[in-house]
C-alpha cells in the first residue's frame, strides 16, 4: 500500500468517526496475577472488564497461547465495577485449568480481538505460580559487605505447620518463619543469611510437620551458595512472545538478563529446545531469539532457550518462548519488545526518547528503510507507521523485525502510553510504556561509554579496543569529553519530536551532574557539573554532555561514569583514564 493511502486511511479513522462506527477498547487490567495455586488444583476464576469508549458495539472474541488458559466474553454488557465512564462493561471471565501444571511460574496470554475496534487486538498477560511445599530449595547470596546477603522463599502447605531447622555446621544461617507470625501476615517462609560465611556452598534442611496434607510433611533439603559471581534474577524472566504467518519467514526478539548482584554477567552461548527456534548471543547480557514460521501451520508453538554464562545460577536460567502463527499476517510487538537502544531493556521512557521496537511482520522480508534526507523525520517509512497514543510518531528505521522511533515530547509524564505498529495499512497489537520526566541512558560501544575526547577526537577506550576510523586511548585529567545519550526529557527552550535540535539557541536539559569513579557497591568519587547538557545541534533526539575530567579523577581501564538529569540517574558505563592519556 502506498504511503499516501496509509495516511489517508489513518486520517479517515481519526477525523471522521461519525461516518464509521469505531469501537475503542478500554481494559480494567492488562496483567492478571492470582495468588499462588497449590499443585494439582485449578486456579480461581479471574475477571477483567472491557469497556467501549468509542462508537458502535463491541464484537469480542478471545484466544489463548496455552491449553490451561481460556477466556470467555459475557453475552451482555453489565455495570462497571472497576472502570469508570458512561458505557457499560463487557465482563471477560478467565479460567485457569492448572491442575496438570508442575510447580513453577508460568506466563501466557489472552488476546482480545474485535474486527471493528480501532485499537484491537489487545492482550492480557496471565501469570500463575504453582506452589505448595517444594522438595528442595537453592539460594544464592553475596558475602558479608555486599548487597543481597539474605534471601527467602515462601511455602504454601494446606494448613498451619511447624518447621524444624538443621544446618549441620553449627552456624545459624537457615530459619523458618511460620505464617502470620509477623506484623504483616506473610505466608510460611524459609530464609537464609550469609551470617559471616565465606564464599562457598552450604547444606541444611527444614522438616515440615503438622499439615493436614501428608504430601506437605517432608524434609526439604536447602542449599546456600555464597558467591561473588553474577546471579541472574530469574523473577524478571518472562515469556517471550513472537508472531508469524504460515510460510512467513523469521521473527526475532532480544532478551536482556537482569542480575541480582555480583560481578558482570557474561553470556557465552544460547541453545533452543525446539526446531522452529534458534538463539544467539547479542552482547554479554542479551540474547537474540529467532522463530522461523517457514515450515509451520497456523497455531501456537512453545519452546525454551537456555544459556551458557558465568552466572552462579546458570542452570536455573530458562527463557520460555511462545510463537503465535496466524493466517492473518498482522504486525506484532514482542513482549518486552519496546526497549531502550542504549541498554536493550524494557523500561520507562521520557518524552523525546528514542526507542527500539522489536517484533515481526513490520515490513516485507528482506527490506529495510531509513529516513531519507534531513529532518524533520517522516512518520511513514516503506508501508509502516508507529502510533503512540494513536498518533503517528517520527521514524528513524524500519525493518521486518525492528523499528526505531522517537516518542513525542507532548506525552504526559506519569501516564501509560500505548504503542502500535501499522504495517501495510493493518494495525498490529498494542503494548504499554510508562512515561517519566527523564530516563537518561548513556550510549555504549563495546562495553564503554560512547564519548569523544575533544582534544584530539579519540575515543576514551583502552588502546586494545580498536574502532574503525577512530583512535582509541585513555583520556587524562583535564580533558574535555563529549558523552552521548538518550532520554534526557524535555529541554529549554522546548524541543519538538522529529525536528533537528538548534545550535542557536542551544536546547538545555534539566539540572545535570556527571559522576566518575566508585564501583558497584560505592558511590562516585567525583561528581561535577558539565559544561553543557542538552540536545546535540542538527540531530534528532540525541543528547550530549560536555564535561571536564577532574584533576583528581580515578584512573584505570574501566572507570565508572554515570549522569543524573533532573534527579533521575542513568546507567553506569566505563571509560579509560590514565595519568598521561596513553
Amino acid at each position: 500500500m502506498k504511503t499516501t493511502s496509509i495516511l489517508s486511511t489513518f486520517l479517515l479513522i481519526a477525523l471522521t468517526p461519525c461516518l464509521h462506527a469505531a469501537p475503542r477498547l478500554v481494559l480494567s487490567a492488562v496483567t492478571v496475577t492470582p495468588a499462588p495455586i497449590r499443585p494439582g488444583s485449578n486456579g480461581p476464576t479471574q475477571s477483567v472488564e472491557v469497556q467501549n469508549s468509542g462508537d458502535g458495539a463491541l464484537s469480542l472474541t478471545t484466544s489463548s497461547t496455552a491449553s490451561w488458559l481460556s477466556a470467555a466474553v459475557g453475552t451482555a454488557p453489565q455495570k462497571c465495577v472497576v472502570l469508570t465512564g458512561t458505557s457499560p462493561c463487557n465482563p471477560v471471565t478467565i479460567t485457569l485449568a492448572t491442575a496438570s501444571l508442575a510447580a513453577g511460574t508460568y506466563t501466557e496470554f489472552i488476546t482480545l480481538t474485535d474486527p471493528n475496534a480501532i485499537d484491537s487486538p489487545q492482550q492480557i498477560a496471565v501469570t500463575v505460580t504453582i506452589a505448595g511445599v517444594p522438595t528442595s530449595l537453592t539460594f544464592y547470596v553475596g558475602p558479608v559487605g555486599t548487597p543481597n546477603q539474605t534471601a527467602f522463599a515462601f511455602i504454601y502447605p494446606a494448613s498451619p505447620v511447624t518447621g524444624t531447622v538443621s544446618t549441620g555446621n553449627g552456624v545459624t544461617w537457615l530459619s523458618f518463619q511460620p505464617a502470620g507470625s509477623t506484623l504483616v501476615p506473610f505466608p510460611n517462609a524459609i530464609s537464609v543469611s550469609t551470617s559471616n560465611l565465606p564464599p562457598g556452598s552450604y547444606t541444611g534442611s527444614v522438616t515440615i510437620s503438622g499439615s493436614t496434607a501428608a504430601v506437605d510433611n517432608i524434609t526439604i533439603p536447602v542449599t546456600l551458595n555464597v558467591t561473588t559471581g553474577p546471579v541472574v534474577d530469574v523473577t524478571k524472566i518472562s515469556t517471550v512472545e513472537l508472531f508469524g504467518a504460515p510460510g512467513g519467514g523469521k521473527a526475532v526478539s532480544y532478551f536482556t538478563f537482569a542480575t541480582s548482584f555480583g560481578s558482570a554477567l557474561n553470556v557465552t552461548g544460547a541453545t533452543a529446545s525446539a526446531a522452529f527456534l534458534s538463539a544467539s548471543v547479542f552482547n554479554p547480557s542479551t540474547i537474540a531469539i529467532t522463530a522461523d514460521a517457514s515450515s509451520l501451520a497456523a497455531g501456537t508453538y512453545h519452546g525454551n532457550v537456555t544459556i551458557s554464562s558465568n552466572a552462579a545460577n546458570n542452570a536455573a536460567v530458562t527463557v520460555p518462548v511462545d510463537f503465535v502463527v496466524s493466517t492473518a499476517a498482522v504486525a506484532g510487538i514482542s513482549v518486552n519488545g519496546i526497549v531502550n537502544p542504549a541498554t536493550y531493556v524494557a523500561e520507562p521512557f521520557s518524552p523525546g526518547d528514542i526507542v527500539a521496537v522489536f517484533g515481526n511482520l513490520f515490513a516485507a522480508a528482506g527490506t529495510a528503510a531509513t529516513n531519507p534526507g534531513l529532518p524533520p523525520l517522516a512518520t511513514t517509512l516503506g508501508s509502516a507507521q508507529v502510533l503512540i497514543n494513536g498518533a503517528p510518531a517520527p521514524l528513524y528505521y524500519v525493518s521486518p523485525g525492528q523499528i526505531n522511533v522517537q516518542i513525542p515530547y507532548s506525552l504526559t509524564v506519569g501516564q501509560t502510553a500505548t504503542v502500535q505498529v501499522v504495517a501495510g495499512g493493518t494495525k498490529g497489537n498494542l503494548r504499554p510504556i510508562a512515561v517519566v520526566a527523564a530516563a537518561p541512558r548513556l550510549l555504549v560501544y563495546s562495553g564503554y561509554a560512547l564519548a569523544i575526547n575533544l582534544s584530539d577526537g579519540s575515543l576514551p577506550f583502552p588502546s586494545s579496543i580498536p574502532v574503525p576510523s577512530f583512535a582509541t586511548h585513555p583520556a587524562k585529567p583535564g580533558d574535555i569529553l563529549s558523552f552521548y545519550g538518550v532520554g534526557f526529557g524535555q529541554t529549554s527552550p522546548s524541543a519538538v519530536e522529529g525536528v533537528a535540535a538548534t545550535g542557536s539557541p542551544l536546547q538545555y536539559a534539566p539540572a545535570t551532574t556527571v559522576g566518575f569513579g566508585g564501583g558497584i557497591f560505592s558511590p562516585p568519587t567525583d561528581v561535577v557539573t558539565p559544561l553543557f547538557s542538552g540536545l546535540t545541534p542538527t540531530a534528532v533526539g540525541l543528547y550530549q554532555i560536555n564535561v571536564t575530567l577532574p584533576s583528581d579523577v580515578q584512573v584505570g581501564n574501566a572507570v565508572p561514569v554515570n549522569v543524573t538529569v533532573g534527579g533521575s540517574a542513568s546507567n553506569t558505563v566505563n571509560i579509560a583514564i590514565s595519568a598521561n592519556g596513553k
